[in-house]
């Protein structure tokens, strides 16, 4: 990949075609459908912050799972990182789904779909791979499979637009990020997660940092490209969502590619990794712009 000299975005070049870039998508990870274990097979501590997370899940976004306990509310006061991890698991959206509108854009296999279905919003995804989207449409939600061109602000408009690791696989991120603008509500939000280029797992592994992976990801942006861009487009009121921990899982695949594009004397060793990682952490909990991901959401305004 090359880097931007003026915004430090960085892009893959040669790249894929429009018209060939499915041939890296012949095997992914969102051809399948994710499976949770059923609670009767879980040990009782598992069954405990299974209903732990379910209370939360409930007041927090309006859902009816069970088991639940109504402590999972008072647990996750207590415990922001388990809270972080389930609002990340349902992209922070606003609580009083019913009667209004989401897309997503990608949607892979629709298991957030599912999840924001299960909180009352009337749900739409958008996505290019057959695989993945005949995956989405088993769970019985409305995929297309088409690009996020083909929808008409003129016909359909949404109160809320979530893209999860998809701006880094399109060929012109801009231009799908200002149709998202168009069609959204006043007052819409749009949700974004996506690589960051500046992450401290790229500046420790280089070319063997997981978040490269060429060649299905062509433009990668820092946090300041990526606020940049939006503001541009009109999007207000941007905003950091709050950290979870990604470097351990980050830093580990990391370490696997670095010894399988070199060999394994490239490898760090467990302590010498786990210090890495620890490090890592702390330093991405006070500084939004060194995780290993830019998560943001942000506001279409209603002048």
């Amino acid at each position: 990949m090359f880097q931007c000299q003026a915004c430090r975005s960085a892009y893959l070049d040669p790249r894929p075609t429009v018209s060939t870039i499915g041939m890296a998508y012949t095997t992914y990870f969102t051809h399948s459908q994710s499976v949770q274990n059923d609670y009767r097979d879980l040990g009782f501590l598992r069954r405990l912050k299974r209903a732990l997370a379910n209370g939360y899940r409930n007041k927090r976004f309006g859902t009816n799972l069970h088991p639940s306990t109504k402590l999972g509310v008072v647990f996750a006061y207590f415990s922001p990182g388990f809270r972080n991890l389930l609002d990340a698991e349902r992209r922070c959206i606003p609580f009083g789904g019913r009667g209004h509108r989401l897309l997503d854009v990608g949607c892979g296999n629709g298991d957030f779909l599912l999840l924001a279905s299960q909180a009352g919003w009337e749900v739409v995804g958008l996505e290019p791979d057959p695989k993945a989207a005949q995956a989405a449409r088993n769970h019985g939600i409305d995929v297309r499979q088409d690009s996020i061109e083909s929808l008409d602000p003129a016909i359909e408009s949404f109160d809320g637009i979530t893209l999860s690791h998809v701006i880094e696989h399109m060929h012109d991120p801009a231009a799908a990020l200002r149709h998202c603008y168009a069609l959204l509500k006043p007052n819409g939000w749009i949700w974004i997660e996506t690589p960051n280029v500046d992450a401290q797992g790229h500046e420790s592994f280089g070319p063997s940092w997981r978040g490269l992976e060429p060649p299905r990801h062509l433009v990668l942006f820092n946090r300041p490209s990526l606020f940049d861009l939006l503001r541009k487009i009109g999007f207000a009121e941007l905003e950091d969502l709050p950290y979870r921990p990604l470097c351990d899982y980050l830093f580990k695949e990391s370490n696997k590619i670095a010894g399988e594009l070199n060999d394994q004397s490239s490898c760090d060793t467990p302590s010498n990794l786990a210090r890495k990682i620890a490090i890592a952490e702390r330093r991405a909990k006070r500084n939004a712009g060194l995780r290993e991901f830019v998560t943001v959401r942000a506001i279409k305004p209603a002048d």
